[in-house]
Parts: C-alpha cells; structure tokens; sequence
C-alpha cells in the first residue's frame, strides 16, 4: 500500500444505500420511458429535441407530496430560563464594559452549583 486512498466498490455500496435519491429515482421512473418513447417515434438522434421536451414539461403529480412541516413552539423550562437569563445578562455585561458602569459592583452572572 502507498499511503494513497482508493475508492473501492465495497466502499460505494456502504454509502450509496444511504443517499436521499427517491425522488430522482421516481423523476427517472416517469421520464426515461417518456423520452425513450419520444425518441423512438420521432427517430431522434440529437438531444436538443429531448431537451426542449424536459425544459418544457412539468413535474406536478410526479413527484411525492412533500410532507406537511411541523411547528413547534417553545415551551420554557427552568434551565432554558436560566440559559436565556445568563446569556442576556452576558451580553449587557460585556457590551457595557466601556465606560466602566459595573466598577466596583458584584456582578454574578450564572450560579455554580456544587453536588
């Protein structure tokens, strides 16, 4: 071995099932017929015509209906309180550090908790 990494077939197969290609694969599934189809009626042998048919043509009801997005909202517990608390704090803190209003205060900005 030289130290050089080469790309093994093995290797693809370990990532290849993982690749989000469903939809390609049913845009393919639809098209390739239709195209095959084109080129076989009208004989063609140069691609602009298969071209001018994809650029023309529509992908409503061929593709899966995308799923419906999820909201949620944010529900407060005590330690996002506390983290959005500390951070706010910390902000106030270092932007107001010149002029130096907080000289000669005790300025906490989080608690340490011992177990």
């Amino acid at each position: 071995d030289n130290g050089i990494w080469t790309p093994t077939s093995a290797w693809a197969q370990s990532w290849k099932g993982k690749l989000p290609l469903q939809t390609i694969m049913r845009l393919l599934q639809v098209l390739v017929p239709q195209v095959e189809k084109i080129c076989m009626d009208r004989g063609l042998t140069d691609e602009s015509e298969i071209i001018k048919f994809l650029r023309h043509g529509t992908l409503v009801g061929l593709l899966p209906i995308p799923h419906p997005i999820l909201i949620r909202k944010y529900q407060p517990n005590s330690g996002t309180v506390m983290w959005f608390r500390t951070y706010t704090w910390g902000v106030i803190y270092l932007r107001n550090v010149e002029p130096p209003i907080w000289y000669d205060t005790d300025v906490k900005l989080f608690e340490i908790q011992r177990i």
